[in-house]
């Protein structure tokens, strides 16, 4: 089975591979019909975009989710009792939040 991406000329995003599997072969060492036919060429053309959208996916999946630092800092920040609640930012957020779920019901 060969991947063709147009517009892509990296080897990262062009793989080819032959693959040969033992899963359609019963115990007794016979092949059921569909496990024989064997397609000479598979290949799936990808546009640009998807190209692109493939590079995008590929670096966000090495971005972490958590930043680190700013936990430390956090956990810091409140082991040493420096950390100050803002109730009137927290109160905001929430009165925006709930503007933001009443639109949506809405529409």
């Amino acid at each position: 089975m060969s991947i063709n991406i147009k517009g892509s000329a990296s080897k990262a995003n062009r793989t080819t591979a032959n693959k040969t599997s033992n899963t359609g072969k019963s115990s007794k060492g016979g092949a059921s019909a569909a496990s024989t036919h064997k397609p000479d060429n598979d290949s799936i053309d990808l546009t640009d975009t998807a190209s692109k959208l493939q590079q995008i996916e590929q670096s966000l999946g090495d971005i972490p989710i958590v930043d680190s630092g700013r936990v430390e800092a956090l956990t810091q920040s409140i082991s040493d009792g420096k950390y100050q609640i803002n109730n009137e930012k927290i109160a905001d957020r929430i009165i925006s939040s709930e503007h933001e779920i009443n639109q949506r019901k809405k529409q």
